[in-house]
């Protein structure tokens, strides 16, 4: 068994120690440690990346200082291979025989999935590792070692500061505290928790509202989230384009490219752990492998089994006898080998590939590596000394940790999402039915402006402009005004900017009583409104009202009439709005995927979208937005 473990080891480590080239790894996993680095400090910028818990990364932080990014992937590494000992003495603390518990350690650090993750500086082998350890510490916590209570408090908290689903570490770990020591042991355990776990849900109260951002901006919105975006997200992982259960066992012991990873054979004989419930000394384990099952359910990515998996095979190791643990350690290590997943696995299965030991101790250069085996290299390494540390739009979801910026995008923020918008019904491929509504106020003072749906809309309903007049001339919007939308109220700004490439959306189900509103600093002279919103057959459903002097409101819905409708691409002004988000450069893909409708017509039309191509390599494309000789963006 030795022996197989330490050839297993070596794989790992040669992949530690080469450069990294694995997705989110080289995006947001040490792309934003590299920006602390630059920094010298945790900036606040707000994004969907840098809301997550950021624990591990904490970690990776002084190693990165040290060696760079092999240093980052070799701390996670490290708890791969901690959490083989920390199976088996589990395994012991349940009763287990000591060769069925290591053969149990076997079947996790074999698993594909375990080995591609632990070896890079992802999070995955450190969130299995810690429930692991506040798991044993609960265990151990007896008698006169009762005080343990609160380090394992510290190892689940800990959980949830490494990986959001930690939280049902939390949750169960404070369950067994206060079932088995009382008021004092929740206490305790609560104590620790708090220590490792509560600067990030803090940290996201003070930058958005939202304890738990980025995700539950249904429960806290905020104006930095759209929680329409996040339910389009959870309802992807939830599926990965629509892998039906009966398919997962196939996707996760064999083809490993659908569900992006492989565990192996082992997995299909974990539902003989459900047997171990009628030995009480595997009842816990069994309970703590259901509880960290249940945010898989959300997520059915292979990797995001890893935390529940080490309690699993010990359940597993409880009911099987330990000879047959053996054999199955023996069939896990064969069929999970490089030689044996080349032969059944798919081709684009996500796991460990050659034995790239040159460029592991760096005989092969970095650079030569990367060009090789991470596709987006050869572009990120000319655009890198262009972008700077310039603010970059992403649209493509580059690996930022080889760049010099943390690009906007390239998961949902409400400023992306804007941005992307924008973009988006700018590059066609027709333009949109746009009604100019316009109202005679019958009023001389307003106090306050509202537009309202009054019918369920089909898809999302936007406003892309509302204009006040006063004689004849469109009123300038003043900061004093207090603007509110339901629902999105964040963005209800966007349809009073005087710019027609942008737009307040509900960003939700757009149902009867969505509305828009501007409440005035003091009463202001209104005689006209004109509301530019999408068109309808015979008229859009929306109504019109304002508040008068007497602070009644006056409905002048009868008085709205469609005088015209706009069919026009606003490609320059879409740049323009892009960048006053402080973007300077738009990366694209220019293929048929994704936003490559945007990129193809920049390319083809730079002068309309105020850009000129800078770069564009591997069906990728570097725009800079241009300016005139005075240095002005073109358009203003």
């Amino acid at each position: 068994m030795s022996a197989i473990f330490a050839g297993y080891g070596l794989y790992y480590v040669v992949h530690a120690l080469a450069p990294e080239i694995q997705p989110d790894a080289a995006v947001y996993h040490l792309g934003l440690v590299a920006e602390w680095a630059r920094q010298h400090g945790m900036p606040a910028h707000i994004g969907f990346y840098e809301l997550l818990p950021l624990g591990l990364e904490t970690l990776f932080y002084p190693a990165f200082l040290i060696g760079g990014h092999s240093a980052a992937k070799l701390v996670h590494a490290g708890f791969l291979f901690a959490t083989v000992p920390l199976i088996a003495w589990t395994g012991e603390k349940l009763g287990l025989d000591i060769r069925a518990a290591f053969a149990a350690a076997g079947l996790y650090f074999f698993a594909p999935v375990a080995g591609i993750s632990g070896s890079s500086a992802y999070n995955d082998a450190a969130a299995a590792f810690f429930p692991l350890a506040a798991f044993g510490l609960l265990m151990e916590a007896r008698g006169p070692r009762a005080d343990l209570v609160f380090h394992a408090g510290l190892a689940a908290g800990f959980s949830y500061a490494v990986k959001m689903p930690g939280a049902v570490a939390v949750a169960g770990a404070a369950a067994w505290a206060a079932g088995r020591h009382g008021r004092r042991g929740l206490a305790l355990a609560a104590a620790g928790m708090l220590v490792a776990a509560a600067w990030w849900p803090v940290r996201n109260l003070v930058l958005t509202g939202n304890p738990i951002a980025p995700l539950g901006n249904r429960l806290f919105p905020n104006d930095h989230f759209h929680a329409a975006s996040e339910a389009a997200l959870s309802q992807t992982l939830a599926s990965y384009g629509g892998v039906r259960w009966h398919e997962i066992p196939q996707e996760l012991v064999l083809r490993g490219a659908r569900l992006q990873g492989l565990a192996g054979p082992a997995l299909l004989l974990l539902p003989l752990g459900l047997l171990a419930w009628r030995r009480p000394q595997a009842r816990p384990a069994l309970l703590a492998g259901l509880l960290l099952l249940a945010p898989w359910t959300k997520n059915i990515g292979a990797r995001f089994l890893l935390p529940a998996l080490p309690f699993l095979f010990l359940a597993l190791a409880a009911w099987a006898r330990p000879r047959w643990m053996q054999a199955l350690f023996l069939l896990q290590a064969a069929a999970c080998s490089p030689w044996a997943l080349d032969a059944y696995a798919d081709g684009h299965a996500w796991r460990l590939r050659g034995f790239p030991w040159r460029a592991a101790l760096r005989l092969e250069p970095e650079s030569e590596f990367l060009r090789r085996e991470l596709y987006e290299y050869s572009f990120l390494e000319k655009a890198a000394p262009l972008v700077g540390s310039g603010g970059l739009l992403d649209l493509y979801g580059l690996p930022y940790a080889y760049l010099r910026t943390v690009p906007l995008g390239s998961l949902s923020s409400a400023r992306f999402d804007n941005a992307a918008a924008a973009l988006t019904a700018a590059a066609g491929p027709r333009p949109e039915r746009i009604a100019v509504l316009r109202a005679e106020t019958g009023t001389r003072l307003v106090r306050a402006v509202r537009v309202r749906l009054e019918r369920d809309w089909p898809g999302l309903w936007s406003i892309e402009d509302v204009s006040l007049e006063w004689r004849s001339r469109r009123i300038p919007a003043s900061p004093r005004w207090l603007l509110d939308a339901t629902p999105n109220p964040g963005d209800a700004w966007l349809a009073l900017d005087a710019n027609p490439a942008t737009r307040w959306f509900t960003w939700d189900d757009s149902r009867a009583g969505a509305s828009w509103q501007v409440t005035f600093d003091r009463p202001r002279p209104v005689d006209a409104i004109l509301v530019r919103t999408v068109d309808a057959n015979p008229a859009p459903p929306v109504s019109l009202k304002v508040l008068t002097l007497e602070r009644r409101w006056n409905d002048v819905s009868g008085r709205l009439r469609r005088v015209n409708v706009e069919r026009r691409l606003w490609r320059r002004e879409a740049v323009l709005f892009v960048e006053s988000l402080g973007v300077r450069w738009i990366a694209v893909p220019t293929g048929d995927a994704g936003y490559g409708p945007i990129g193809r017509s920049m390319r083809a039309l730079p002068g309309a979208w105020g850009v000129e191509l800078a770069l564009e390599e591997k069906g990728i494309a570097l725009f800079r937005i241009r300016h005139d000789e005075a240095g002005n963006p073109p358009g203003r």
